[in-house]
């Protein structure tokens, strides 16, 4: 997806624009590796892919990474971030009872006031929030009516926290596999999450009102929600990170595009010699990553899971400012 009046006055200079191919992950902070795993490939049915230091977890359209970190997943009161399943309408009730059956609280399915989706939050162990989206159909259930979408029902997002998963005491309902819909994440200031996505990334915009905006980057919906408390990523912090996948020749243009906005970016690195990535934030501090999964022919810095001690410097890469050019 891109912005016309930007690819534009692009293409009249003769400057090819560098793009995003698809946001293909997700990256979850974990303080139970075997709770996490048995939730997102026993309960979710995601297949697990990778089953190391970091692990990784594939559905239909993307992927789940997990990395050890105590703290990160949203406070219990918060709305975001989340991440949104498209669950068909057949499998919305089943889904719901399957998590029931091993032991993962969930509420009342609610709507919106004159839309046609079904909508139902829920946790990991670890305390990240996701969502069961239905765009349309008969879900079989009584919808309530969201409390800041025309009605008067209050999600109880505390009592979604749990630990632990238990054992199912009959055989629990059987899902499809799953796929990515969209994600919601947190904006201090919803206009400038607007500009930085539309104008760095030539970004179209979905969805556009006064507590949420939802911008298409390479074909993937990216909501962000009106919540100034917080949610973002600690500046010191790994996880949650977000990752928009590139072509080899995309990587370094990209690097130097959000460098020209004022931007910070870390160098690029590779986690198993064969790949390459950098990680920047977005201006409400969430942490993403651009990644090339083979091809790149630059000099990369090797992190220790391919050898090498890089790091990214996280923290390096808060900033207040940007070149903003909406301002």
């Amino acid at each position: 997806m891109t912005n016309a009046s930007v690819d534009s006055k692009e293409q009249k200079d003769g400057t090819r624009i560098p793009t995003v191919k698809a946001m293909n992950m997700i990256s979850l902070p974990t303080r139970d590796f075997t709770q996490s795993k048995r939730f997102f490939t026993e309960v979710l049915g995601g297949e697990l892919q990778e089953d190391g230091p970091t692990v990784k977890i594939q559905f239909t359209n993307f992927a789940i990474a997990l990395g050890a970190q105590d703290g990160g997943p949203r406070a219990p009161h918060c709305d975001h971030p989340h991440y949104a399943f498209t669950v068909p309408p057949e499998m919305f009730v089943p889904l719901k009872r399957r998590m029931e059956a091993f032991g993962v609280p969930t509420h009342e399915p609610w709507t919106r006031s004159g839309s046609t989706c079904a909508l139902m939050y829920f946790r990991d162990p670890s305390g990240n929030q996701f969502e069961m989206y239905c765009p349309e159909g008969d879900t079989g259930v009584k919808l309530r009516i969201g409390h800041r979408a025309g009605g008067d029902y209050v999600i109880p997002f505390p009592t979604l926290v749990y630990r632990e998963l238990k054992e199912p005491t009959a055989e629990p309902p059987k899902i499809d596999r799953l796929g990515y819909n969209h994600m919601t994440l947190p904006s201090k200031d919803l206009e400038q999450s607007k500009r930085f996505l539309t104008e760095v990334f030539c970004g179209e915009v979905a969805i556009d009102n006064p507590s949420h905006v939802t911008v298409v980057v390479g074909g993937s919906e990216i909501g962000n929600g009106k919540q100034p408390e917080g949610g973002w990523t600690a500046p010191d912090a790994e996880y949650p990170h977000y990752t928009l996948s590139v072509g080899p020749e995309d990587l370094v243009p990209l690097k130097k595009r959000l460098e020209s906005y004022g931007v910070p970016t870390s160098d690029v690195f590779t986690r198993n010699g064969k790949d390459a990535a950098i990680y920047y934030r977005d201006p409400a501090g969430n942490l993403w990553e651009l990644s090339c999964e083979r091809g790149y022919t630059g000099s990369t810095l090797r992190t220790p899971s391919a050898g090498g001690d890089y790091a990214p410097d996280v923290k390096s890469l808060c900033y207040d400012h940007w070149n903003d050019l909406g301002r």
